[in-house]
């Protein structure tokens, strides 16, 4: 009986100490990639693996003047609302926030994907994410040139791809990561805007997975993003 009994102990110090650990890790990771946890995929998610997915870069322009003119409380503030706005529209989308670099975020779209129709579902839910967020930032830049302040407008990026999707890093931090040429194109995507003048740019790409039409947006030709040597070909929408 007193065998059975340790035995027991030590099992359910083990189970605690297991659940201690998985929680550490799940602090670091997307609600969406803690999931798998739960099936011992630590070190699945630690290998990672390459798939197609949507990625969507955002970024507030002219940020930098802007900031400068805020008091310490205001640009807190400023940037605790554009993140709750990205976050909204993009949870209301399936997309995991991959990161958020000051004003810029990325978030991705398809890392559960298991079949054709779960990638053309990621790749249309990027491109309804770029208008939600426009529609979150409008709202909210309305509402501060009501009270007088600046007005606040985004540039958004859209690419799909493949991509390496995993975590890197030890238990006392894991961090999930989305790396590649899809990643980097996307970015160039939200940096063209600026040049563009519009709000949004996406790829050729997002259209094809998507499975969707480009008739509702404006076809800018093979672009030379820069730093690349192959053209993209890039559709815009906003004005």
């Amino acid at each position: 009986m007193m065998g059975i009994c340790s035995r027991a102990r030590q099992l359910l110090a083990q189970s605690i100490n297991e659940a201690r650990r998985r929680a550490n890790l799940t602090r670091y990771l997307p609600e969406q990639i803690a999931g798998r946890l739960a099936d011992g995929g630590v070190d699945e998610l630690r290998h990672g693996r390459r798939q197609e997915v949507a990625v969507l870069f955002t970024d507030v322009r002219n940020f930098t003047g802007q900031s400068l003119q805020m008091s310490p409380e205001a640009l807190g503030a400023f940037i605790t609302e554009f993140r709750r706005r990205v976050g909204s529209a993009a949870s209301a989308n399936g997309g995991v926030i991959d990161k958020f670099i000051g004003d810029a975020a990325m978030i991705v779209f398809g890392l559960d994907a298991k079949s054709p129709a779960d990638r053309k579902e990621a790749a249309r839910a990027a491109l309804a994410c770029a208008d939600a967020i426009l529609a979150e930032v409008s709202a909210w830049s309305a509402q501060r040139t009501a009270g007088g302040a600046a007005p606040v407008h985004v540039g958004v990026g859209v690419h799909f791809g493949e991509a390496y999707c995993g975590a890197i890093g030890d238990e006392d931090r894991l961090e999930f990561t989305v790396l590649g040429d899809t990643v980097n194109v996307a970015a160039l995507l939200e940096a063209f805007t600026k040049t563009a003048g519009k709000p949004i740019a996406a790829s050729e790409d997002v259209f094809t997975a998507a499975g969707v039409s480009t008739e509702d947006w404006e076809a800018l030709g093979p672009v030379a993003l820069r730093g690349r040597d192959e053209t993209t070909v890039v559709f815009a929408s906003g004005g």
